[in-house]
């Protein structure tokens, strides 16, 4: 169980957050996706596997699949099945996650909001679309438009730069441990909201849902 750790946010002057499993419901696609590339070769997804799989970039995923599957040969197959799933899966339409909707809305009343993803971006903003969110942020950065996705920290310094925000000045949220290590690595303080059960994220400060009070007072400026 994801026990909630606090900490004293430091004065920030923007919010960077992930969309996947974040502010989008799209993590349980994802995961049904890979188990059901991984049962067509007769092995069963455990725990620890899917939550290493977690944020992933697909490239990436296909790779580490071909690992879990021992056929590595074949890693961009199985990322072409995965990605073939994960669409007509989306197909079906999308939700916000769970106190998605009110934590976006009062903190872009506050200060900048971007949001950043292993996703493409046109496929990031569809989803932001989809759920209602779009219109509050200044910026939506996809892996493609970056060298490197995440976990190297190149799409939260390009917020940060893009924004006019030094890193330190900015708070990341995110879902999964490849997140995290991608803000962590560019100097943000990071805010921990894991989309599925599994091992606990280290970041500066945990909690199990977008709709903890406590996450969003953390946040607001104090009156």
């Amino acid at each position: 169980m994801t026990r909630t750790r606090t900490t004293r946010v430091p004065p920030t002057d923007a919010v960077v957050l992930d969309c996947d499993g974040t502010l989008v419901d799209t993590q349980a696609h994802w995961d049904r996706a890979c188990a059901a590339v991984c049962a067509r070769h007769g092995v069963s997804l455990g725990d620890a596997d899917r939550s290493a799989l977690i944020g992933l970039h697909l490239t990436e995923l296909g790779r580490a699949l071909g690992r879990l599957l021992g056929r590595p040969a074949e890693h961009e197959a199985l990322a072409g099945q995965v990605r073939e799933l994960v669409s007509e899966s989306l197909d079906e339409g999308v939700t916000a996650m769970p106190g998605a909707a009110e934590f976006v809305a009062r903190l872009s009343t506050t200060r900048p909001l971007a949001v950043v993803s292993n996703s493409p971006r046109r496929a990031v903003v569809r989803h932001l679309e989809r759920v209602g969110l779009a219109d509050a942020f200044e910026l939506v950065l996809g892996s493609d438009d970056v060298d490197r996705p995440k976990p190297a920290p190149d799409l939260y310094r390009t917020a940060c730069e893009r924004l006019r925000v030094a890193p330190g000045r900015a708070v990341a949220v995110e879902d999964s441990a490849i997140g995290v290590r991608s803000a962590r690595a560019a100097g943000l303080y990071v805010v921990a909201v894991p989309s599925s059960p599994g091992p606990a994220l280290s970041g500066d400060a945990l909690y199990t849902t977008l709709a903890a009070p406590e996450l969003l007072r953390s946040l607001l400026p104090v009156s």
